[in-house]
């Protein structure tokens, strides 16, 4: 069994290590480096199998040319440096010379007296079409150490490919550079037929086989046939399933089908293997198959399986401690599987992005309270604190739902950035609501019912219109909407106390009223009163724009400064 990984200078990683279990699913998003390490210990086992082929002693590599490396496909071999850099300008006193950046796949297993080994493969670049590989510590280790019983054997399966229409019979190393690849359904029969070639083991007696046709019956309901090929005689591998007394070759059947075929035939097609790589075998599966193909792998306990998913009914479906999170493109064991579910569910690509390019996360009740904010940041020179956060919005029915929704969302985000840091700002309500501690640096709430409330200041609202009906003085076309303000306020008792300004009122009733249906939601809403004139719509962005900052009360400048 593989017990840990370290990769250097490879594809997306500088310098990693990955400790590994028996049974390890690697979860995370597009490009965060799952198949990443299953493809280095692809290239690995490549590498191995090469290098038993070679007499070589000392500490020289062997050549590999593009046209036969098996193990992942590529166009050119620069693909597999980091940001596809294979050499780096070096000074030496005052000249610069390249060096090679070296890539290190180090894998570490027990040996049978539990005895932790490793055997380093470094990959060198020679041209777009050719590497040196070589043994780190040496040829006379690796001969000794690949001589041990506990020596990794690995098979790497890509994610499926569509089945072909016939099938020839292929050697090892076809098959090998099909699965490279990334084509393992045009060898599908041929994997099939691999499991039952064995000249000295009567088909009945074979108890992988058996199994495998034993899985398909239970969860498709049909009886796979034994494959049709004679060594010498024939050209095609037939390979069909029976339903009652029909005969039906496989290319009919489902993609599900293909897949569970596919997994089996790899796990029970090949002797001697220590570990299997599975990439996204969840592909084309129902859910309930997924629990089940994955109960089945969990059973085997002679085989390492390091599994790289998508799946949420493979997440749920393993203890947590199985689970290495790459959501933050680093290898991390989590303590949570709701987390890890939610990142890859609820965390879009967007805020991901956002976040790393800048880490602070502010939520807020709706779309108007950002619009709200911007423009008094911007009169208050504040812009640059604010557009630091990136903003997401509850919509919640309550603030307590609200509350729990903005933990959840900020938990399953800290599992994909964990220097994210966040505040949360919600309208006060009223005193029955759910309120946060007044202490508290994340939860944060106005002190009046809502955040329109702070545009309850008359002389805002007549700049929006001068501002609307572009003008900046009282004239005919603005008498009658500066009236309908004055009179709205006086009904509301909303005007200054003596001693007092906009900046620092303190008025039980700014707690109490209800700004935003009052301003814009009622049918005699202000909003309403100045629509009826001329069709004017004067918003809520419109009022706090024209806003001036002897207009803005404390607690926002208040709020500012926390950011």
């Amino acid at each position: 069994m593989i017990s840990k990984v370290i990769l250097k200078n490879f594809k997306s990683i500088e310098n990693e290590v990955f400790e590994l279990t028996d049974f390890d699913l690697l979860v995370g998003s597009n490009n965060s480096g799952k198949s990443t390490l299953l493809q280095a210990l692809a290239i690995w086992q490549y590498c191995v199998d090469e290098f038993k082929r070679t007499k070589r002693a000392g500490n020289r590599g062997i050549q590999i040319v593009l046209p036969n490396f098996t193990a992942i496909s590529l166009p050119e071999f620069v693909l597999l440096w980091k940001d596809k850099t294979e050499r780096k300008n070096v000074k030496n006193g005052e000249k610069t010379k390249p060096e090679f950046i070296l890539i290190d796949i180090d894998v570490y297993w027990k040996s049978e007296n539990n005895i932790e080994k490793n055997l380093t493969i470094q990959l060198r670049y020679q041209s777009p079409q050719s590497i040196y590989a070589i043994p780190l510590s040496g040829w006379d280790y690796f001969q000794n150490s690949e001589k041990s019983l506990n020596f990794p054997q690995i098979v790497y399966i890509p994610p499926f490919s569509a089945l072909e229409a016939f099938e020839k019979w292929q050697d090892d190393g076809n098959i090998k550079q099909n699965v490279g690849k990334g084509q393992p359904g045009s060898v599908l029969r041929n994997l099939l037929f691999r499991v039952i070639d064995k000249p000295n083991l009567p088909i009945k007696q074979n108890e992988n086989w058996q199994i495998l046709k034993e899985k398909i019956q239970e969860w498709f309901g049909v009886s796979l046939n034994i494959p049709a090929y004679e060594k010498g005689i024939s050209t095609m591998i037939g390979q069909s399933y029976s339903v009652g007394k029909k005969e039906f070759d496989i290319i009919t059947a489902g993609s599900g089908f293909h897949q569970i075929l596919t997994l089996l035939a790899f796990f029970y097609g090949y002797d001697g293997i220590t570990t299997l790589l599975f990439d996204e075998p969840d592909a084309h599966l129902h859910i309930n198959l997924q629990r089940q193909i994955l109960n089945h792998f969990k059973k085997q306990k002679k085989i390492q399986f390091l599994i790289a998913t998508h799946s949420e009914e493979f997440i749920r479906n393993v203890e947590v401690q199985s689970i290495i999170s790459m959501l933050s493109c680093k290898p991390k064991r989590i303590n949570s599987t709701e987390n890890i579910i939610k990142a890859m569910s609820d965390v879009d690509n967007m805020v991901v992005l956002k976040t790393k390019l800048s880490p602070f996360i502010l939520y807020l009740e709706g779309e108007d309270d950002a619009r709200i904010l911007t423009a008094w940041a911007s009169i208050l020179g504040k812009l640059q604190e604010f557009n630091k956060y990136h903003i997401c919005y509850l919509s919640g029915e309550n603030k307590l739902e609200m509350q729990k929704k903005s933990d959840l969302h900020f938990n399953a985000l800290k599992q994909i950035n964990e220097n994210v840091q966040r505040i949360v700002l919600f309208d006060y309500d009223c005193d029955a609501s759910f309120h946060p501690d007044k202490t508290s640096l994340v939860m944060k709430e106005w002190k009046r019912k809502n955040i329109e409330n702070y545009l309850l200041v008359p002389d805002a609202w007549k700049n929006s219109i001068f501002d609307a009906l572009n003008t900046t003085e009282m004239n005919l076309f603005t008498n009658n909407y500066i009236q309908i303000i004055d009179l709205f306020f006086e009904e509301q008792s909303l005007t200054l106390p003596k001693n007092f300004d906009w900046t620092n009122i303190k008025a039980n009733i700014f707690e109490v009223i209800d700004g935003k249906k009052i301003l814009f939601e009622n049918s005699d809403s202000l909003f309403q009163r100045l629509m009826k004139i001329e069709n004017l719509k004067i918003n809520r962005e419109k009022v706090a724009y024209n806003m001036t900052k002897d207009m803005i009360h404390h607690d926002i400048l208040d709020f500012f400064n926390s950011l």
